[in-house]
């Protein structure tokens, strides 16, 4: 009896997922599943950018771009010619444009 009892504990413990899969948000190229609706947001661009990044041969992660913008518009730079990261590309590099008034941007 103890063995059934440990053999269906043990399934439980591998089959329940873990909570690091439970944090991770669920992203479709820039979007990400929030109340009911796709979303763009900030790590499902980064996510998006780094998986194309990987596909090329860079070793990047989607935590790390959003640490390190600098290295994120270098990875643009590098795969910017892919259609799938234009969408988020460009949302990097608006982050960096400051409207400075009567319509004038200064890019940094």
């Amino acid at each position: 009896m103890k063995r059934l009892a440990l053999a269906c504990l043990l399934a439980l413990t591998v089959a329940a997922p873990s909570a690091e899969a439970k944090r991770t948000p669920r992203c479709d190229g820039n979007f990400q599943f929030v109340r009911g609706a796709w979303v763009s947001t900030p790590y499902c661009r980064a996510d998006q950018i780094a998986r194309v990044a990987r596909e090329v041969g860079m070793h990047t992660t989607a935590e790390a771009l959003l640490a390190h913008p600098a290295d994120a518009e270098e990875v643009c730079r590098f795969v910017g010619s892919d259609y799938r990261v234009h969408p988020a590309c460009e949302e990097l590099y608006s982050i960096f444009q400051i409207n400075i008034g009567r319509g004038l941007t200064v890019d940094f």
